[in-house]
């Protein structure tokens, strides 16, 4: 065997085992930049020339070349030009054999507009602190609202446990009924952190309460439980909902430190349901619901045109959702416009 062989042999050996190497890199990692990799290979193996034969011959010199150049480049007559600048540099980048432009052409997948991010979660020292979550997820455009409304409750020396994040969307099927409110699917709720409020008025960092002596309506509130803080909240005689698993009733909390939550997080956009609900046992917990329905236009926002914001394509249209995508916020709702 010739040098020359014995040096494309070793190469092509070379060549081989780095093609080795990356292909299990990219099967056994799933980090974001190999999982857009993965794609990117993927687009490749169907759009790309040489992986799927062209139906045209490849071209024999530069004359040829320039010919296609020109085809999908743009001038006049418009009828003699194709107008695919795209197309045109994918092919230069084909015939070169380097990475074409980004993004690719055909099949990119588009993120949500308003994807989900993760913040850092109250955790006070209480009861059933293990069930508050480390983190919630919220959409990206509640994220700073949320944050500063966290900040002025830490600043009067409270808390707020809350649970949150968009929840998978109901896949469509035989018999499958969409869920009456679409709102937690589309990232617009937030919910008190389970079993830490409504238990024990003395020490819950949660509380349904208000004023004694008045008949004024149960409010959420959160106890000051950190003393020294910037804000010093006044102490008060409050009338406190205590439940436990059969049953609720009021008791007395003299001087007690409380900090109203809803007019905090209104100014997040984010409200109770009004009128609160009363619990009527430890279980019941609509009233530690708030939504967001901010940017909702009363006849002009579809259900589609929601979903996408923080759904892909793909996700919407295996979901009991997409036959409802016309549909219109009308106030409280989404429903079918009206014939």
């Amino acid at each position: 065997m010739t040098d020359d062989a014995n040096t494309q042999t070793a190469s092509s050996t070379a060549e081989e085992r780095m093609l080795d190497a990356l292909d299990t890199l990219i099967r056994s990692v799933s980090s974001p930049d190999i999982v857009e990799a993965q794609a990117i290979l993927l687009r490749r193996l169907a759009l790309q020339g040489d992986v799927i034969d062209s139906r045209i011959p490849a071209p024999r010199n530069i004359t040829e070349i320039g010919g296609y150049l020109n085809l999908l480049g743009t001038g006049q007559p418009k009828d003699a030009f194709m107008n695919q600048p795209e197309m045109r540099s994918q092919m230069v980048a084909g015939i070169l054999g380097v990475a074409g432009p980004n993004p690719p052409l055909g099949w990119i997948s588009r993120k949500p507009l308003l994807p989900m991010v993760s913040i850092e979660n109250d955790r006070p020292d209480c009861a059933h602190q293990n069930l508050i979550p480390l983190t919630i997820s919220i959409r990206s455009d509640f994220a700073d609202p949320l944050r500063k409304v966290q900040k002025q409750i830490h600043d009067q020396g409270g808390f707020l446990p809350l649970t949150a994040g968009v929840r998978q969307l109901p896949l469509a099927g035989t018999g499958a009924t969409p869920p009456d409110d679409v709102l937690p699917y589309l990232g617009r709720t937030i919910e008190i952190a389970p079993y830490i409020g409504i238990l024990d008025p003395s020490m819950d960092p949660i509380a349904l309460a208000r004023h004694s002596g008045t008949l004024d309506p149960y409010q959420i509130v959160a106890r000051v439980l950190k003393q020294g803080a910037p804000i010093t909240i006044p102490s008060a005689d409050w009338d406190v909902i205590k439940c436990d698993t059969t049953s609720c009733t009021t008791v007395p909390l003299a001087a007690t430190q409380f900090i109203p939550v809803a007019p905090l997080l209104a100014v997040a956009g984010f409200y109770p349901v009004s009128p609160l609900p009363h619990p009527t046992n430890q279980s019941s917990w609509e009233w530690a619901c708030f939504t967001n329905i901010t940017g909702l236009v009363p006849g002009v926002t579809t259900l589609g045109s929601e979903l996408n914001l923080v759904y892909s394509i793909y996700e919407i249209a295996g979901s009991v959702f997409s036959d409802r995508l016309t549909w219109v916020w009308n106030g409280a709702k989404f429903s079918p416009v009206n014939p």
